[in-house]
């Protein structure tokens, strides 16, 4: 002992600051190209399934978030899924119908983010909150 305080431990790098990261699968669903022309109520009745598929996953806890983009662009999705590779993504969408009927097609990107990523329960939303839109507008079509 030589009587001298210790030194101050060297203060953490930025890099070392950031929280622990894990992989994700990031799926954007397109607008596929030459979809087959169907009915109107054919389109329904394939948006209802789609719809119900992706509750169905968020629900097991394969999709951790999803939502459709506004506009009448190509770009129709995202859903953000807690798997480990694209074959285990391409298994639990295999019978989305939207894909199965040839009316979207699923672009996938391996996404690194915070480990534990989760998002919580929706929150009530104000239906006159402009940032919000009017809490009755529809989603898009696919």
């Amino acid at each position: 002992m030589s009587g001298e305080p210790p030194s101050d431990p060297t203060p953490p790098t930025e890099t070392e600051k950031l929280p622990a990261t894990t992989r994700y699968v990031l799926g954007l669903l397109r607008r596929a190209p030459n979809r087959p022309a169907v009915s109107e109520e054919e389109a329904e009745r394939i948006q209802e399934g789609h719809l119900a598929h992706i509750r169905r996953l968020e629900k097991a806890g394969k999709i951790i978030v999803s939502g459709p983009f506004e506009g009448d662009g190509d770009l129709r999705g995202v859903l953000i899924f807690s798997a480990s590779s694209f074959d285990d993504v391409r298994g639990l969408t295999e019978s989305d119908p939207a894909l199965m009927n040839g009316r979207l097609v699923l672009n996938l990107y391996t996404w690194v983010a915070p480990a534990g990523l989760r998002i919580g329960p929706p929150r009530a939303v104000p239906v006159d909150d402009p940032d919000m839109g009017t809490g009755s507008d529809p989603l898009p079509p696919l």
